[in-house]
């Protein structure tokens, strides 16, 4: 889809575009076959309950060692790898003098004209300040909206309201990046009646963005709002509480969890986003997904792989120093805390 779009024909780029779309549809219909009885299984109600945690026994080491060896291939190789990559001159030489952390502090890098470290470089730092904003803001606005659309469809079961957010509300996801940004591009390059012209702006990828994770808040937000019985906003209402009230100190408070779900994926994905920015980044709006790509086509490895790891620390700090401050915990799943 993407050397169809370069090489300037869209009608191909179109029907590849349909044809994944049509896939996706297929399998959301059979996804709507098998949850059109769905049960829910309310774990936050009105009456009390505890965990009651199972020991493994004898598969105790075994499960812990399976483990140690996933992360292991899977998160530390890699992550070393690209590491050390971006702490030498040369790849594969381990001696003394081929360490350096020119590519991270050094200014006027040997064989990299024009070229400092990520630290010292104007260009990553505006794109790492670009790929904040525009992840940060896009995943709040999904993350919040998620989690209404997650209130509806379980609120108001078996309405047309519920079963339209609930398939709408998941059909970016089917829509293939590249294709999703280049119609976008194409809607929003001209002014259309009051809506300006929004190429080049930060606002444009906020847009696109908040729309094509939309599908993870939403997900959440259902799974979250599922767990959740009718008898603390009953009580509420019986006292004369709003639903602005009852969603501000009954909703929110109790799926805290869920919404940092809702919005900590949406950011992740946005951080490390390439496909849905390459056609809608422009001079001024550059994000360090798109640096890198420049990067690997100058055949500047080292740069590239650094600013790789720099996307992967914002993200690490940010989503723990988020965890620490709201008390969830992502990795404890939809709803989950500590």
């Amino acid at each position: 889809m993407y050397n169809s779009f370069k090489i300037g024909s869209p009608g191909v780029a179109a029907v590849v575009a349909s044809v994944t779309i049509l896939i996706g549809v297929m399998l959301v219909a059979v996804d709507t076959w098998f949850v059109r009885e769905f049960k829910r299984y309310i774990t936050i109600g009105g009456k009390g309950a505890r965990q009651n945690p199972s020991s493994l026994g004898a598969f105790k080491a075994p499960a812990f060692l399976l483990s140690v060896l996933v992360v292991g291939i899977s998160i530390v190789l890699p992550l070393g790898t690209i590491i050390v990559s971006s702490l030498t001159w040369q790849a594969g030489v381990f001696k003394s003098e081929n360490f350096t952390l020119a590519f991270w502090m050094g200014r006027e890098i040997p064989a990299h004209p024009g070229q400092n470290g990520i630290f010292l470089n104007k260009e990553i730092l505006g794109s790492a300040l670009n790929s904040l904003s525009i992840a940060g803001f896009a995943a709040l606005i999904a993350g919040i909206s998620g989690l209404m659309v997650g209130y509806i469809v379980v609120k108001l079961p078996n309405t047309r309201v519920a079963k339209y957010l609930r398939q709408v509300s998941f059909l970016p996801y089917l829509v293939p990046s590249i294709g999703f940004a280049a119609a976008c591009l194409s809607f929003f390059a001209v002014r259309r009646g009051p809506i300006p012209s929004l190429y080049g702006t930060l606002f444009l990828l906020i847009l696109v963005m908040s729309m094509k994770y939309l599908p993870f808040a939403a997900r959440s937000g259902i799974a979250a709002m599922m767990q959740v019985g009718n008898e603390p906003e009953e009580a509420a209402r019986i006292c004369g509480a709003s639903w602005l009230a009852r969603i501000r100190r009954i909703v929110v408070p109790i799926q805290k969890h869920a919404l940092l779900t809702g919005i900590v994926l949406p950011f992740i994905s946005g951080m490390k986003e390439q496909s849905l920015v390459i056609m809608l980044a422009s001079p001024g709006t550059e994000v360090l997904t798109t640096q890198i790509l420049r990067y690997i086509e100058y055949g500047y490895t080292q740069l590239a792989n650094a600013t790789m790891l720099a996307i992967v620390g914002i993200i690490f700090v940010l989503t723990f120093g988020l965890e620490k401050i709201t008390g969830g915990n992502l990795a404890s799943g939809f709803g989950g805390g500590k």
